[in-house]
């Protein structure tokens, strides 16, 4: 496991001075790795340590010793145009025995799912899964995972063509899931539409307890309507979210959002904190991009009825946040996607300790 990465600092490099060590409200925030290029994914491995996508296409790993290695494991051919690029990446449920790496990324053709196998330190290609679907500059989604039933989820964008989120003929604007014999099988194949109507959702995690699973989502950016009106969802099998009908608070015969950000903050990947004995166990963190924070909220049943905001404007623009197996949470940043304004430091991965319960 991660034993030498628990202790691991490594100071920001230039810039303006970032918050990290033992923090007010029994927070610590430690860099663990500087000097990467918009990382968007990070998936730990069994033996130790991490896979970290970066966009322009470099698979990067972070080391059971905790320091990232400068030589990727695997370069993706990617079109990195806009918000595209290598994006998400999921291990199979079964990857200690397998060794299995499933990658999502956009190319001149468009979207592409592939299947890749680790074999001795390098990542090597295997089969490719989905590539019906539309990539654009913008609204290409990206995130993927496999949920409590070893299914594999995709989130896909709308591509920059807000008709496609209705379309029941085409994959974009949507929640997916492949089952085991797709994802493991030879050919290509069409994943299970689960849900529609969706913008850009690009972080999502399911509910220890319950299996409800949770979603962010981008709203309008002014160029398709107002800008703002961000959400966050349930997501149901058969649900229609209403894009581009609709979006804010009054669906009006659509699935409605849990919570709507009228304020444009950019909601991305997201995780519930699973590990018992801290004040966040059981709370549901995502990363903030235009919002540059890391928000936590709690849930009572049904209901968000606690919110919180960490890190506001300590580290720029973020993108997602994964609990790790020693239970602390690992946070990307993305202020080199053209749209943040990094210091000699960024992109970095930080490590968060939730305060302790006792605390």
């Amino acid at each position: 496991m991660i034993v030498a990465l628990l202790g691991l600092v490594i100071a920001g490099c230039g810039g303006h001075p970032r918050p990290t060590g033992d923090l007010p409200g029994g927070l610590r925030v430690d860099v663990v790795a500087t000097g990467l290029e918009v990382p968007w994914e990070i998936a730990f491995l069994p033996q130790g340590g991490a896979l970290v996508t970066e966009r322009p296409g470099r698979i990067r790993l972070l080391g059971d010793d905790g320091r990232l290695r400068p030589e990727p494991v695997a370069s993706v051919e990617v079109s990195a145009q806009g918000e595209g690029g290598l994006l998400g990446l999921a291990l199979d449920p079964e990857f200690a025995d397998n060794d299995l790496v499933y990658l999502y990324f956009t190319t001149a053709e468009g979207m592409k799912l592939e299947r890749w196998r680790d074999t001795r330190g390098r990542l090597v290609r295997e089969a490719l899964l989905v590539s019906d679907l539309r990539a654009g500059t913008n609204h290409d989604s990206g995130r993927i995972a496999f949920g409590p039933d070893d299914q594999l989820y995709v989130a896909t964008g709308e591509a920059g063509e807000p008709e496609l989120a209705q379309d029941d003929a085409s994959l974009n604007g949507k929640y997916l899931r492949l089952t085991q014999e797709q994802y493991r099988g030879d050919g290509e194949v069409r994943p299970e539409i689960v849900s529609k109507g969706h913008r850009n959702p690009q972080g999502f995690d399911w509910q220890p307890g319950t299996e409800r699973l949770i979603s962010t989502e981008h709203g309008p950016s002014g160029r398709d309507g107002p800008q703002g009106f961000d959400e966050i969802n349930e997501i149901l099998k058969g649900r229609n979210y209403g894009w581009p009908e609709v979006y804010g608070e009054d669906h009006k015969g659509f699935e409605a959002p849990l919570r709507v950000y009228e304020e444009a903050i950019a909601p991305s990947g997201a995780t519930f904190v699973e590990r018992e004995g801290s004040r966040w166990t059981g709370d549901y963190l995502f990363a903030a991009l235009r919002g540059e924070a890391l928000y936590r909220l709690r849930f009572d049943g049904d209901r968000i009825v606690d919110e919180e905001l960490l890190l506001e404007g300590d580290f720029g623009r973020l993108r997602t946040v994964v609990e790790g197996p020693d239970g602390a949470l690992y946070v990307l940043t993305s202020n080199r996607d053209g749209r943040g304004t990094p210091d000699d430091g960024d992109d970095r991965i930080l490590r968060i300790t939730p305060p302790s319960a006792s605390g």
